[in-house]
């Protein structure tokens, strides 16, 4: 159920709860696939740098399912305000792995299509 309040919908604590456990869920899945596609396609200076942000995207999660118990949801709001905001300006990096990954994910489609001939 939600609250409206000047017709905007405003999620109830539950569902903020259940919202953030499952972007949590999310998050770490996708921290872990990145990262092991990253590993095994990447020379060894682009990896470093994409480990660490994978590690900052899990710790990120982390950080997230701890706040969705937090029962002071203001400080969660604020808190994912500034993750939200440390995202934007570290756009380099994650656009740097989305790179790494799109380019891995095509060299493999290319190899099967290669061994399909």
């Amino acid at each position: 159920m939600t609250i409206t309040s000047h017709n905007k919908s405003i999620p109830t604590s539950t569902e903020l709860r259940r919202q953030a456990a499952r972007a949590t869920g999310r998050l770490r899945d996708t921290a872990v696939h990145v990262g092991r596609l990253v590993e095994d396609k990447t020379p060894d200076p682009i990896l470093a740098g994409a480990v660490r942000t994978a590690t900052r995207v899990r710790d990120a999660a982390a950080r997230a399912g701890r706040l969705a118990g937090d029962k002071k949801f203001d400080s969660a709001r604020a808190k994912a305000g500034r993750a939200a905001a440390m995202a934007r300006t570290n756009r380099t990096a994650l656009t740097t792995v989305a790179g790494v990954l799109a380019a891995a994910l095509l060299a493999r489609r290319a190899r099967r299509a290669r061994r399909e001939r």
